[in-house]
């Protein structure tokens, strides 16, 4: 019977734990992040899609005494339509969004400077949600 070296043995299993180990944890953190990102692109298409219906709104009124406004506030968002609130949403946890308001005139520009940011706060990752000035169009960048 032939004696091997057990010495070797369980280093080698040791060396291939560790390399395993060490996968595990980077592709943990690596699907982490991609569901920050997943978190932040859907907020931010719920976010651009209220603001159409916001847009479409205050086109549509040509009187202008009917409004429709989204207020973002520091946890949550609400599209509210005169003093009635048709929407209130709650960010995902981790998420930063500026604050203020969105509201369009009955040509369909913003009233106001429309620069909205959502960003992770764990990493640096965000999305710009920004409103033409002369045309009122939406665009994510």
């Amino acid at each position: 019977m032939k004696r091997t070296n057990g010495f070797i043995q369980l280093t080698g299993l040791a060396a291939a734990l560790f390399m395993v180990g060490i996968y595990l944890v980077l592709a943990l953190n690596h699907s982490q992040s991609l569901g920050h990102h997943q978190a932040v692109d859907s907020l931010v298409r719920d976010l651009v899609l209220d603001m159409e219906v916001v847009r479409q709104h205050s086109v549509g009124n040509s009187f202008g005494k009917d409004y429709c406004k989204l207020i973002l506030k520091e946890d949550f968002y609400v599209l509210q339509h005169l003093y009635f609130v048709k929407k209130k949403r709650p960010y995902p946890p981790g998420l930063r969004v500026t604050k203020g308001m969105v509201q369009f005139d009955v040509y369909g520009r913003p009233k106001y400077k429309m620069v909205v940011v959502v960003s992770s706060e764990r990493e640096r990752y965000e999305r710009r949600i920004v409103v033409a000035a002369q045309t009122g169009r939406i665009r994510i960048e």
